[in-house]
């Protein structure tokens, strides 16, 4: 296995894909002004899939490879993402809504799981980074550790991964029913036109996250996909996005508001990295 830098590795995947990250069904917060923030007030137990609970682990998660897919979308409602930004987060002079499905099926150590990220761009002291507004999991572990370690609200859910040469698809159900939330599909071929240029700003900006109060960063160096394709440690196939969900007033992307579709791509990580469970 090639050497990986983790630096590099932050930089490139969200703190989702690397380490404990958000999740939430988040309901419309009562305080309309910007700032007021999209925040997770749903159950964090899911009594199909589990609970967000340590469940007595001390050992520490020991990653090697995992793939994921992201779509990246224009938004359609600027009142509502100003509105989805908590405090201290300003507007980016581009807005930009990022939805992900994660798979980190091959680990040296700890249970293999899945999780599903809503992202917007956001400004942070000059700096634009992602963040989280949703990022569900399908293990307590990882969502009680991404809640109490890094700021970030996660819950438990059921996800599921579907792969083909041509096609992925990623879905996320609905609190204790197989009943879809969010389907991302993103099919592998012709991008959208410019999606490379995007990628290439917009694919390593850092992630934020917001423990009591404090932005965290993680990642953010800069490097491009392509430079980390040319690794070996990194794949990469570009594609056309498209995103599914009920047009209910209660579903996060409803609300939030989807535009047209920016990039999109599928990619694989080949790389060994330590994150301990407490």
């Amino acid at each position: 296995m090639a050497a990986f830098n983790f630096t590099v590795l932050l930089a490139t995947l969200s703190a989702a894909a690397v380490a404990w990250a958000i999740g939430s069904a988040p309901v419309l917060a009562a305080d309309p002004r910007a700032g007021a923030g999209f925040y997770d007030a749903a159950d964090l137990d899911d009594p199909a899939v589990g609970r967000c609970d340590w469940l007595g682990r001390a050992k520490p998660f020991v990653f090697q490879e995992s793939d994921y897919i992201r779509g990246y979308f224009e938004p359609a409602n600027l009142a509502a993402y100003r509105q989805a930004l908590p405090a201290p987060y300003t507007m980016p002079e581009r807005p930009a809504i990022r939805v992900s499905f994660l798979h980190f099926y091959e680990m040296a150590s700890g249970p293999t799981y899945l999780e599903t990220e809503v992202a917007v761009l956001g400004v942070d002291g000059g700096q634009p980074g992602w963040v989280v507004l949703t990022l569900p999991v399908t293990d307590g572990v990882a969502c009680i550790g991404g809640r109490n370690m890094l700021g970030l609200a996660k819950v438990v859910r059921r996800i599921t991964f579907e792969r083909s040469p041509e096609r992925y698809i990623g879905t996320l159900d609905a609190r204790g029913a197989e009943k879809p939330e969010i389907t991302l599909t993103v099919d592998i071929g012709e991008p959208n036109p410019g999606a490379a240029d995007f990628l290439r700003q917009y694919g390593a900006y850092p992630q934020f996250g917001l423990l009591q109060g404090r932005v965290l960063k993680y990642g953010g160096s800069g490097t491009s996909f392509a430079e980390l394709a040319r690794r070996g440690d990194y794949q990469v196939k570009l594609g056309r996005a498209r995103l599914d969900f009920p047009q209910e007033q209660a579903n996060l992307l409803q609300r939030l508001g989807i535009g047209a579709p920016l990039a999109a791509h599928w990619s694989r990580v080949r790389a060994r990295y330590t994150i301990k469970a407490q």
